[in-house]
C-alpha cells in the first residue's frame, strides 16, 4: 500500500506528498497562514504542537491563576495576619487545581485542537510534538508528552496521523501508538539525527520497521554532497524491503536536493514551508520552490 493509498489522498500526479509545517505559537494569528494555505495547496499540514502546547502546561496555567490571585490581593486594603492568611489559602487552592487539572488539561487540549481544525478547513493534519531534544520546542517531560498525544488522538478531531520520535521511552512509544491505533489514526515513527547521516542509517529504518507503526521515516543531518547521496541510495535499498510506505531527508543546505529528488528513491513524503512561514527543520524548500524544481526535472 502507498502512502498516499494509507493516508486516503487523492493521487493527481507522480509527485510525493506534500506536507507544510503549522508552528504558530500562542500569540500568533492563524489567518495569514490560512490564506496562503488555500493558495498554494500543498497535501497535508503537520501541527508542530510543541510551538504551543507549553503555553497550556499545568505548571504554566497555575502560575496564571497564583498570580491573578497575588495581584487581586495586592490591590486590597489588608492587615499583614489576613494578608498571610490568604496567601496560605492560595497555596492551598494548588491542590484543588492540581486534582482538577486532568479534566481541564482535556478541556484545553481539545480547544487548541479545534483552532487548528477550524482554521485550515478540510486539509489533513498530521499530530507532531516534538521535544527540544528532537530539535523542536517542547519542554514537557516523556509522562507529559505521552499524556498530550494521547489526549490530543482521543479529542474526537479526525488526525490524519501522529507522528512518535523513536527515541522515546518503549513503554511510552508502545502506549501512544496503542491509543493511535484504537482509534483508527496511523503512526509515524520517526528518527531524527540533526549532527550528522549515521553510517548504520539503513539498520535503523530497518529497526523502526519491526514495530508496530505504520510508516517509517527517517531525518538525518547532510554534511555534504556524498552524505546526501548515501541517504538517496539507503532509502532505493530499503524501501522494497520494508512493508510500511518510507519517509526520509536529508537536512540542511547540502540536503536540499534529497526533498526534490526524494521520491525517485521511494521517499513518498516531502516536507515544504509555506511562502513567508518559518522552517520547521534545517534546508525545508517553499512550496513553491518545491514545484519549480520539479518542472525543471
Amino acid at each position: 500500500m502507498t502512502l498516499r493509498e494509507l493516508l486516503q489522498l487523492p493521487s493527481t500526479n507522480n509527485k510525493p506528498i506534500i506536507t507544510v509545517p503549522l508552528t504558530l505559537g500562542p500569540a500568533e494569528k492563524f489567518g495569514p497562514f490560512t490564506q496562503k494555505l488555500q493558495q498554494q495547496n500543498p497535501d497535508m499540514v503537520e501541527w508542530r504542537a510543541d510551538y504551543i502546547a507549553d503555553s497550556f502546561s499545568q505548571a504554566v496555567m497555575w502560575q496564571q491563576v497564583k498570580l491573578g490571585a497575588q495581584n487581586e490581593l495586592a490591590q486590597k486594603d489588608v492587615s499583614v495576619m489576613t494578608e498571610a492568611k490568604m496567601l496560605a489559602e492560595i497555596d492551598n487552592a494548588k491542590q484543588e487545581f492540581e486534582a482538577n487539572w486532568p479534566v481541564m488539561n482535556q478541556q484545553i487540549i481539545k480547544e487548541l485542537i479545534g483552532t487548528v481544525f477550524d482554521s485550515i478547513g478540510e486539509f489533513p493534519v498530521i499530530l507532531t510534538y516534538r521535544t527540544t531534544a528532537q530539535g523542536g520546542q517542547g519542554e514537557m517531560s516523556a509522562v507529559e508528552y505521552a499524556t498530550f498525544v494521547v489526549t490530543a488522538l482521543y479529542s474526537g478531531y479526525p488526525f490524519a496521523a501522529v507522528d512518535i520520535e523513536y527515541s522515546l521511552d518503549e513503554l511510552l512509544r508502545q502506549k501512544i501508538i496503542d491509543a493511535a491505533h484504537k482509534v483508527g489514526i496511523p503512526v509515524i515513527l520517526s528518527y531524527h539525527d540533526f549532527n550528522i547521516t549515521p553510517k548504520n542509517s539503513a539498520a535503523i529504518i530497518l529497526d523502526m520497521a519491526k514495530q508496530s507503526a505504520d510508516i517509517i521515516k527517517l531525518a538525518v543531518m547532510s554534511q555534504s554532497e556524498k552524505d546526501t547521496q548515501y541517504l538517496l541510495d539507503v532509502t532505493k535499498s530499503v524501501a522494497a524491503s520494508i512493508s510500511q510506505p518510507l519517509i526520509t531527508m536529508s537536512m540542511g543546505d547540502f540536503g536540499k536536493r534529497s526533498r526534490i529528488e526524494g521520491y525517485h528513491y521511494g521517499s513518498e513524503m516531502t516536507f515544504a514551508v509555506l511562502d513567508g512561514t518559518r522552517l520547521s527543520a534545517p534546508g525545508q524548500l517553499t512550496v513553491i520552490d518545491l514545484a519549480r524544481a520539479w518542472q525543471q526535472e
